[in-house]
């Protein structure tokens, strides 16, 4: 009876301590990620239901995992200062090259490249007509760095202008306020068909620099978990693929210079 009283009290112990584990297993899973607090869409838009490239890449590795993400917009002009400042655990979009302290950018651990995608000034298409030299005013995000123009627009020869609508800005190069706007393409091809316009008439001018670049997944608190995501990326590639056609992301190829 003793003993059986004693087996009893250790499971009871046992039980308990398991119960104290619980919760703190569960909280390990969860993750929070910094994300742009702007409507970028295919690419990224928080603030609505919709399923964007990022929301379904994310979640899908979070599933195939077990974890569960929450996705944290935040300002953009602060964006090199989220994992330094702010309680969140990862961050998305995210390039080393987007620092230009060294220092900062080898607290972070970053993962392979998510997608490919092009860096360019777009311009309606009756501006290639025009003399190059004719480019006066640039669109962009507020928040963003145009950095193919950074020079001329130090010197003044160009003149920027910054919006934290992607719509206003694309409306702005339609209705010719604006020579060109430095935004993704696919982005803009997608608000050219909300806005019911032909995305035939706005085209990247090659004459002016552009650029291939890419996204990643960083973090400074958990790097083994972005190891695991670039398991998720290699294994899962023919994917990658299929959400690359499925949000119409813009082919990067002909622009590889």
């Amino acid at each position: 009876m003793k003993r059986h009283k004693e087996n009893q009290s250790s499971r009871f112990f046992l039980f308990c301590f398991l119960l104290l584990l619980l919760p703190k297993i569960s909280l390990s899973q969860e993750f929070v990620i910094g994300v742009e607090d702007v409507p970028y869409y295919p690419l990224f838009e928080f603030k609505s239901n919709r399923n964007t490239h990022t929301k379904e890449l994310l979640n899908k590795f979070a599933a195939s995992k077990g974890y569960k993400f929450t996705y944290l917009p935040l300002p953009i002009k602060r964006f090199d200062t989220w994992l330094l400042e702010d309680k969140i655990d990862f961050k998305y979009p995210d390039n080393a090259r987007w620092y230009g302290d060294a220092s900062l950018r080898e607290k972070f651990t970053f993962s392979q490249s998510t997608i490919k995608l092009v860096a360019g000034t777009t311009v309606l298409k009756s501006s290639l007509k025009k003399d190059a030299t004719a480019f006066k005013s640039l669109g962009t995000l507020l928040g963003f760095h145009p950095t193919t123009w950074i020079d001329k627009i130090e010197q003044g020869e160009v003149e920027l202008h910054e919006d934290r609508s992607t719509k206003i800005l694309i409306k702005q190069l339609l209705e010719k306020h604006i020579d060109g706007i430095d935004l993704e393409p696919s982005v803009i091809r997608n608000y050219l068909t909300e806005l019911g316009k032909s995305t035939e008439i706005a085209v990247i001018d090659k004459r002016y620099r552009y650029d291939v670049y890419d996204y990643h997944f960083s973090t400074i608190k958990y790097p083994e978990i972005i190891k695991e995501f670039d398991e998720f990326l290699s294994e899962n590639k023919p994917l990658l693929e299929e959400m690359n056609k499925k949000y119409n992301i813009i082919d990067y190829k002909p622009y590889l210079q």
